[in-house]
């Protein structure tokens, strides 16, 4: 069954609702202008460092401080805004006895976040036309086709993207984490895997490549190739995401064939070296840049073919810089990066999907004031003695790099504090920039028509409009009518449209948000993307044009649909004085 770009507005209507609430509009504000000098901001920083210090400390029995080192860093579009770092007591083993420090410039194993590098070499790939998405893996890989083996994958339906939005129904891994691995054993806690029921095998049904076990080299390109035509697939092609590191062996596969360049010699010429990602590799730098944590840890691991899924070793500086350049289309156009963030199949929970590779979560519960439903796109990885996520906000424009060296629950907790701090104070940033261009009284020049409009701020609904006066008539409790059932109760809302009309404006549309969303029965059809319901002679009512200054604030009010522009009373001074180019950093663009 197809999943369709839609599938966000198709994932809303398809909720079952157990109580009332608010169904508010996605990304009420443009992204705002986040700077590391703000004062909201430093203040809000503040107390994160204080609680992770707190947490942090000796006695703490949230993770084991002693042998747990980590490295946080936000980042907006434009910079980073804050790195904080803790180097535990107790490190692994270093050669020369030179021990590692841990910041925002050392090294650490990224995992499985270098999938996301995968895909963006791919779509690289792509914008030099040296390839499709929709080409079968088959094409760039034919050994697939033309292997003998039991294997009922079908190689011609998986695709470049179906590989990459996790749908190839490949299995998980080959050679890694399997029984027959004594390291896996451990982990497990057993010792062979007769000691729990599993029976003896021939030597020649084992893996003789890419497992854990002391001295074991990985596996070479034709061991992949021949190991995996043995297995069945565990679904169809596009049918069910899950999580598949083959799928992006065979990804790196393909890069490598369409290049003529090895994964490593790609990425360095392709991402890291365009980006100025110099602490960024798949050769494993010296221990002393890195760290290690004490204990059982993949810091030497050679993981060989691996690494598309999983063999970046970089840093949390070099990652926030990789994230802004995501956030600034600086390797891809802005169409290209917003398809890369839309989700391409469901999973088990209604709150979390599969996107390229992006684990994307969705929730409702990170703004006390709303119940607007806010995503966030991550990649988690994990090695031995490794955990890492990388988390983007696009409606923040914010990126948060979070680094575990050691014991593993750090991670979970580091990443809830940050959101449960940082993202209210963003949040509220957001409000007060869009209110100071935008809000206020527009009202018409011509003194025989009784036309006005007033904007301004109420609680998480962000903008809205408080009146709107068309010819001496109340048009917003008419608009309102048009907009909604009867006698339902709730705001005109505005929400950006990120595109422009003109060299300096900035269209917003008009919705209305009712105050209270029952549900209708199992299936609850109003979409409160719904926009551009009611046209007068071809132009839409919800369509609202600002004309900009220099600075980036409003002046004029054009609306289409009423033949009329305003103007705006009172304009605000600039933000903060500060004198960025504000349209261009807000990501408007003419049409």
């Amino acid at each position: 069954m197809a999943v369709f770009p839609l599938w966000m507005g198709v994932w809303i209507l398809s909720i079952i609702l157990v109580h009332s609430w608010r169904l508010e509009p996605t990304n009420p504000f443009p992204p705002p202008i986040l700077v590391k000098d703000e004062k909201h901001l430093q203040n809000v920083f503040i107390e994160l460092e204080e609680a992770i210090r707190e947490a942090s400390s000796g006695d703490s029995i949230l993770w084991d401080t002693n042998n747990t080192s980590f490295s946080i860093a936000l980042t907006s579009a434009s910079e980073t805004l804050l790195t904080t770092s803790y180097t535990a007591a107790n490190l692994g083993n270093y050669s020369n006895d030179r021990l590692g420090r841990m910041d925002d410039q050392t090294y650490f194993r990224i995992a499985s976040i270098s999938k996301v590098f995968t895909v963006l070499a791919v779509l690289l790939q792509e914008k030099a036309g040296n390839c499709s998405l929709r080409d079968p893996i088959t094409r760039y890989v034919p050994e697939l086709k033309d292997s003998a083996g039991p294997s009922t994958i079908k190689w011609g339906s998986i695709t470049l993207e179906t590989l990459a939005s996790q749908l190839s129904g490949l299995p998980r891994e080959y050679g890694q984490s399997d029984l027959t691995d004594p390291v896996t054993d451990q982990d497990y806690g057993f010792e062979k895997p007769i000691d729990i029921g599993l029976p003896p095998l021939d030597p020649s049904d084992v893996p003789q490549c890419g497992r854990n076990r002391p001295g074991e080299r990985p596996c070479s390109k034709k061991e992949i190739i021949d190991g995996i035509v043995q297995r069945t697939p565990l679904f169809a092609p596009n049918h069910k995401g899950t999580y598949s590191n083959m799928a992006f062996v065979m990804l790196g596969f393909a890069l490598e064939n369409m290049t003529g360049a090895q994964y490593a010699e790609n990425l360095q010429s392709t991402i890291f070296d365009p980006l100025g990602m110099h602490r960024a590799s798949l050769t494993k730098p010296a221990d002393k840049e890195g760290i290690i944590p004490k204990g059982a840890n993949d810091w030497n691991a050679d993981i060989g073919t691996y690494g598309p899924t999983g063999g970046i070793y970089t840093t949390a500086a070099d990652l926030a810089l990789f994230v802004r350049s995501i956030l600034t289309n600086k390797q891809l156009d802005e169409a290209t990066t917003n398809a890369w963030f839309h989700p391409r199949s469901y999973s088990s929970s209604w709150c979390f999907a599969y996107g390229m590779p992006w684990e994307i979560f969705r929730t409702s519960d990170m703004l006390a004031d709303s119940d607007r439903i806010q995503t966030v796109f991550l990649k988690t990885g994990a090695l031995r003695g490794y955990s890492s996520q990388l988390l983007i906000i696009p409606e923040y424009d914010l990126g948060i790099v979070v680094f575990v060296a050691g014991d593993s629950r750090a991670l979970p907790w580091l990443r809830e504090e940050v959101l449960r701090t940082v993202v209210p104070a963003v949040e509220q940033v957001a409000r007060d920039q869009a209110a100071d261009r935008i809000a206020g009284s527009y009202i018409s020049r011509d003194t025989a028509i009784n036309s006005s409009l007033s904007i301004g701020v109420k609680g998480g609904y962000s903008l809205v409009l408080t009146s709107w006066i068309s010819n001496g008539t109340d048009f917003l409790a008419e608009y309102t009518a048009l907009s909604s059932k009867k006698n339902e109760s709730g705001q005109v809302q505005l929400t950006p449209s990120m595109i422009g009309r003109g060299k300096n404006s900035e269209v917003w549309r008009a919705g209305f948000v009712r105050d209270k969303q029952s549900s209708e029965g199992i299936v609850n059809t109003n979409l409160i993307e719904d926009v551009d319901t009611s046209t007068y002679a071809s132009r839409s009512l919800d369509e609202f044009v600002f004309e900009l200054d220099a600075s980036g604030h409003a002046v004029k009010l054009e609306l289409p649909a009423l033949r009329i522009t305003l103007k705006r009373q009172q304009e605000a001074e600039s933000i903060r004085s500060r004198p960025h180019q504000l349209m261009k950093a807000l990501g408007f663009h003419n049409v």
